[in-house]
């Protein structure tokens, strides 16, 4: 016998309940930055609201592992584009109302941004200098491939591959620091 789950309103909020604070956590942890993180956070749940009535979860951690999945796709499509899509939220009218210094002040706090930086920091200088350079023409300056192979004297290949193992090592970093925080919690 298959039950039927609500993906009524009780049921979307429930999640929201659960998971608010976290999404948003794991948003500024990635992004470093509280104000677009809050910008992310108000598109995925304008985007699960929209969604809902798709929501094919079995039940909690389901429902969960769906929300994180948009905010992934989200934060994708923000280092893409380089600036948050606004489309869901203009769709539904709704607006992030600006964080007050203090509210920032205490998401960073929460989210421990200090102590990212630092594992971040730390990290980035276990890398070879070749890399390091890779990831700091792609990610920092914005070039594309194969301006960042011309700069460093190698294929667009070769730039590629620079660039996708320093993000790997940097991504265990924030993975590992997220997982101590989220045990925390």
């Amino acid at each position: 016998m298959t039950s039927t789950i609500d993906r009524g309103k009780p049921a979307f909020e429930a999640l929201y309940d659960r998971t608010a604070e976290r999404l948003l956590v794991s948003l500024t942890r990635r992004t470093q930055d509280t104000e677009v993180a809050g910008e992310l956070w108000a598109e995925c749940w304008a985007a699960a609201f929209v969604g809902w009535s798709r929501c094919r979860a079995s039940g909690p951690e389901e429902e969960e592992a769906w929300i994180f999945g948009i905010a992934r796709r989200r934060l994708a499509d923000y280092w893409r584009a380089g600036a948050v899509e606004r489309r869901a939220l203009e769709r539904l009218r709704w607006t992030m109302p600006a964080a007050s210094t203090a509210e920032d002040d205490e998401l960073a706090r929460i989210a421990e941004l200090d102590a990212l930086r630092d594992a971040l920091a730390g990290a980035l200088a276990t890398l070879p200098e070749p890399r390091r350079r890779a990831l700091r023409l792609r990610i920092v300056d914005g070039l594309s491939y194969p301006d960042v192979a011309a700069r460093l004297g190698c294929t667009e290949e070769a730039a590629r591959a620079q660039v996708s193992r320093g993000l790997r090592v940097l991504q265990r970093t924030i993975d590992r620091d997220t997982l101590n925080y989220t045990q925390g919690v």
